[in-house]
This record gives C-alpha cells, structure tokens and sequence, in this order.
C-alpha cells in the first residue's frame, strides 16, 4: 500500500484523480476537461498538460497517456489583460504511444475510487448510481461501454423525432426503428446491469456487516425502468421495453423525450430493510458507500482480466477504529492501493511500518525517509 500524506489543497487529491483519469480517460469530478487544466498566464500562446503511467501486469506492461493542449482565445487574453486565462482545451489519448480514443483506456488500468463526495451514492440522484454501475461493467465489459455510447445516440435522435411528432412535422411510423435500436441496445444494458447487483450485493453485504459489527444488513437492488419477471434476460428486457414505449408513446410526445430505458432506472441501497437515502445516518450512508466501492474492487478483481489499482481519498477522516482497520486489511488484499491522509496518526503503528509513505507538498510528491 501506499500512503499519501500532506495537508489540505496540497495535491493529493490531484494525484489519485491523475491515476483515475488513465483508467476511465475522464475526470471524476470535472465536468468538462477545460477544468481539468490549470490556468496559464495571459503572456503564453499554448500550454500542455501530460498525464501518463506504464501499466505492469502478467502478460507484459502498457503505456497509457492523456495529453491537454490548452489555447488561450484571443479575445480572452485581450480581455483579461495581466489576468490568467484558461480557454479551449484539447485531449489526446495514447496507448503504447499509438493514438486511440477515449474509450479504448477503459479497462488497460482498472480503478476503483472513494472520493468524500461519493456520499451522493447513498444520499444523491440515480443518475450518481447508475454512473457508479456504467463505469465498473465498463473496465469488465468492452461491449457494454459501447452499448451505452450507442444507447445514448440512440435515444438523442429518438428524442429529436418525438419532437417532430409534437410538432406536426413526423408521423409515429417514423419512431418505429429508433424505438427498435433503443429497446436491442438498451436491454443489455439492463442485462448486464441486473447480472453486475447480483453479484455485487452479497459482497458489498458481506463488507458492510464485516465494518459495522453486524446488527443490520445493506443490500443492493436493481430498480429497472420497465417491468419484468423474476430474473429476466436480455429478450425478456427488450420485450418490456417494447411494450412500455408503446404504452407511454402519448407521455413522451408530450414531453418531448424518451421516459422509458436504462437511463431511467436506479440502484436501490438499503440498510436495515430500509431506504438508505431516506433513513440512513451520514456514518451508515459512510459505510455503505465504502461497502459499495470495496464490492466494486473485489468484483472487478475476481472476474476482470487485470487486478484494480484501488484509490482511497482522505477514507480515515470519519471512521472509528474498527472500520479503519477493515478497511486497510481490504485494501492490503491488492496488489496496489493508494491511500490520502492529511493525519497518518490514526494509522496503526504496525500498518504504517508495511506502507510506503509519500509527502506532498504544494504539488511536489516525495518519499518518507524509513518507509517501505
């Protein structure tokens, strides 16, 4: 394990979103990538962002990189004078050196990330959750990922003809083969979804129950935006699909939008039988959360083709003793994780001496003399 410490706003963040971005080619935080790249000064006419590692794993190493290219508008450099300036922004994508896209970084170093924000898991909206789910079947499944791109163009054209229905410049005929690719596309996504919360609530169960000393369970329920019977496949999805659209077509006119598909439906959390998000404490909603990120870890390590790299930020702040110390023995169960602290005193003594410890300080990461 790994430990990074040092004080508030002094990088350590930054360094584990560094490593998340090489594993799914995004930020986790950042809605766009022009946030990703620190300011520059008005004086300069291109700056660049480098952001790479070189994967090791059984069958050899990898390289992988992302790459930033910032470039100042004009009128923003007149206008701000002596004023640092950010404008648009461009990214490149390497692998072993050779260009590719995006996507094609997702699952070359498979991650797992516990950022404080990750509370929106439990307390937030159900598109936090099926994120969370898209992400995680994405490093284990090459299909799904593109499944959900096309899921996504898919229902944007469909949407585009709903209007026009509304508008009196379509008839429905014209929705019948959008409707056909969203229902395909959108089942295996819905299957895939389904088969990834069977598998994943018992472990998050077991983690949970492990962390809080027994007394309550937490259980993972898919919440599919169709109706189903008991364990469905992919056709049965697809047939519900179908079958639901038909039913809302008058709604979705109105709207104006697709109100039937994966990207309507939800991850159900609950503790002690009962909704998380309604009844749950912000130390049960806590470790629930952690419960989740480490069930996520352990799946994708025991059916993925590569171990996840495990990132664990500032995870020791609001945890007793008990559930630091499960934690750690977690995390040590991989063959790398980085953990932040800005107090490493509420380590154990005997972990720490098995860590190798980082400081970092104003961006500048060194070791800890006498680390491991």
């Amino acid at each position: 394990m790994v430990l990074v410490e040092g004080g508030n706003g002094q990088g350590k963040s930054n360094l584990l979103e560094g490593l998340y971005l090489l594993a799914i080619g995004k930020s986790l935080r950042a809605t766009t990538e022009r946030e990703l790249v620190r300011w520059q000064p008005p004086s300069a006419t291109e700056t660049y962002t480098h952001v790479v590692a070189t994967v090791e794993h059984d069958s050899g190493t990898t390289r992988v990189q992302v790459d930033f290219r910032s470039s100042p508008p004009a009128e923003d450099r007149a206008q701000q004078g002596d004023a640092p300036v950010t404008g648009n922004v461009q990214k490149y994508v390497r692998v072993n050196g050779a260009p590719r896209r995006t996507s094609d970084l997702v699952g070359e170093l498979p991650a797992v990330m516990f950022t404080a924000q990750d509370l929106d898991l439990v307390f937030g909206s159900p598109s936090v959750r099926r994120r969370y789910l898209d992400i995680m079947i994405s490093q284990l499944d090459r299909r799904y990922l593109r499944a959900a791109q096309r899921y996504q163009r898919v229902v944007a054209q469909r949407n585009q003809v709903l209007k026009a229905i509304a508008e009196r410049r379509a008839k429905p005929d014209e929705l019948e083969f959008w409707s056909g690719q969203a229902a395909e596309t959108g089942a295996y996504i819905m299957a895939s979804r389904a088969e990834t919360v069977a598998a994943l609530s018992p472990l998050a169960e077991g983690i949970y129950e492990a962390m809080a000393g027994g007394g309550e369970r937490c259980e993972l329920h898919y919440a599919p935006s169709v109706d189903t019977p008991n364990r469905p496949g992919q056709e049965a999805y697809e047939a519900a699909i179908r079958k639901a659209m038909e039913e809302r077509l008058g709604r979705e006119v109105a709207q104006g939008h697709t109100v039937t598909g994966p990207h309507r439906d939800d991850l159900l959390v609950s503790i002690g039988g009962m909704p998380a998000g309604q009844y749950a404490s912000r130390g049960q909603g806590r470790t629930a959360v952690l419960a989740m990120k480490l069930a996520e870890a352990a799946n994708l390590r025991d059916t993925g083709v590569r171990p996840p790299l495990l990132l664990l930020d500032d995870v020791m702040s609001e945890l007793d003793a008990g559930r630091r110390a499960h934690v750690l023995e977690q995390a040590a169960d991989y063959r790398q994780a980085f953990i932040t602290t800005a107090d490493p005193r509420v380590i154990d003594p005997a972990r720490l001496q098995q860590m190798a410890r980082f400081a970092v300080r104003n961006g500048v990461l060194s070791p800890i003399a006498g680390s491991s």
